[in-house]
This record gives C-alpha cells, sequence and structure tokens, in this order.
C-alpha cells in the first residue's frame, strides 16, 4: 500500500548487506511536551515550506528493521518530488504534480497513486497549511528542534507522521512514519540545497512498455 508514505516500499529499497547505522534516536513522545506557542511554530513552518522553491538533498531512510539505504532527493515545488535511492536498489519514486509512482526497475513495475492520498501532500501542496490539511496530534518542542505529528482526518492514510523541524530556521531535518501496524520507518535529510537548477526530466514518471505493468494504488 503506497498510500502511507510508501511504507512498504522502504522495506523493499533497504539493502540488506549494507552495516547497521549508528544509533537513532526514538522520535518524541507527545505527551512530554513543554509549553510553547504551538500555533505560531505552526505558522513558521507552513511559511518555512512554502518559501522553497527547489532543493536537492542526500537522504538516509531507516526501516523498522534498523536496515539503512541512502539515496538523492529532488524537489520542485508545487507538486514534484523524485527520492532515488543509491544502488543496488532499483526503487525510484518519482511525483509529477498529480500523482505517485513507484518505479522499480528490477521488476519493471509502475505503482502508481494520487499525491492527495500520500503523506507527500504535506509537503508538495501549492499553499501548505499543515492544520488545515491534516489533523494536527500534537506539536512539541525539545532541545531545539518542533515536532509536528499529523494524521490523515479523511483515512486515506493510516498511521501518522511525524515532521521534525529545527528551531527556529523551520528547516526540514527528518520524519518518521508510522503504520497502521505500529511500525516505523525514518527519514532524515542531509546536505540541503536550495534554489537548485532540476531538469524537468526528472519528475516524468515512465509509462512501463506493457500497460499491464503499471497498477494503481488501492487501499
Amino acid at each position: 500500500m503506497i498510500t502511507m508514505f510508501l511504507s512498504s516500499l522502504f522495506l523493499q529499497a533497504v539493502d540488506p548487506a549494507q552495516p547497521d547505522p549508528e544509533p537513532i534516536a526514538a522520535p518524541v513522545e507527545t505527551a512530554a511536551a513543554d509549553t510553547f506557542d504551538a500555533d505560531a511554530a505552526l505558522a513558521g513552518i507552513n511559511a518555512y515550506l512554502n518559501s522553497i522553491d527547489t532543493m536537492r538533498a542526500r537522504f538516509l531512510q531507516i526501516s523498522p528493521n534498523g536496515a539503512p539505504i541512502q539515496g538523492l532527493l529532488s524537489m520542485d515545488r508545487p507538486g514534484r518530488l523524485r527520492f532515488e535511492y543509491d544502488d543496488p536498489s532499483p526503487i525510484t519514486v518519482i511525483a509529477d504534480g498529480t500523482t505517485v509512482a513507484i518505479e522499480d526497475s528490477a521488476l519493471e513495475t509502475i505503482d502508481r497513486a494520487p499525491i492527495r492520498a500520500t503523506p507527500l501532500y504535506w509537503l508538495l501542496a501549492d499553499e501548505i497549511d499543515l492544520a488545515a490539511d491534516a489533523e494536527v496530534i500534537d506539536v512539541v518542542r525539545e532541545l531545539g528542534f518542533i515536532y509536528v505529528t499529523l494524521q490523515d482526518p479523511n483515512d486515506e492514510m493510516q498511521g501518522s507522521v511525524q515532521f521534525v523541524f529545527e528551531e527556529p530556521s523551520y528547516i526540514l531535518r527528518e520524519w518518521f512514519v508510522t503504520d497502521a501496524l505500529g511500525e516505523m520507518t525514518r527519514v532524515i535529510i542531509q546536505d540541503q540545497e536550495l534554489g537548485v537548477n532540476l531538469s524537468p526530466r526528472l519528475f516524468v514518471i515512465p509509462e512501463p512498455e506493457n500497460p499491464r505493468d503499471s497498477r494503481r494504488g488501492r487501499r
């Protein structure tokens, strides 16, 4: 199911031969929140996300079993994004403005879902307003970071997403995706470059030679 930020894909993308990552911190428990102006924090986060035009960064993804894999993230807001996993993973994730597709070059398949049916929408919308577009479960400030936990109010996406922003810049540093079974995937953003030139070709979803190999995501 790719509507939970492609959680099942993340498990497939991991290279089990890679070494274990350094110990990682668990996401903040929302019950331990300090008192602060959550509305002001959300407004600052919205403003920062809406200010992004283009971005290129490295990412480190850690699956529920602790296995890591890296890759290159390219974003052209609004609507377009690409996760290109390093070899030997055969996976590429592409958002073209309306659709998110998972291309598996080894299996020669492409799975698709509407952007609005994935948490990518909360990063790629024309005008980001997290409080309006999602159910905000909690906003927590902890050790110089702000943790924003979201769920889909329409139940198109099961589970939750916790985004982590640096304070006071509101730069997005990482996120945790927890599926309906409690399995957690972590994605860390590294070496961000903003305002870079990105080829439009990066965000073109290829058409499979065999139409049967293109599958629409279903809940």
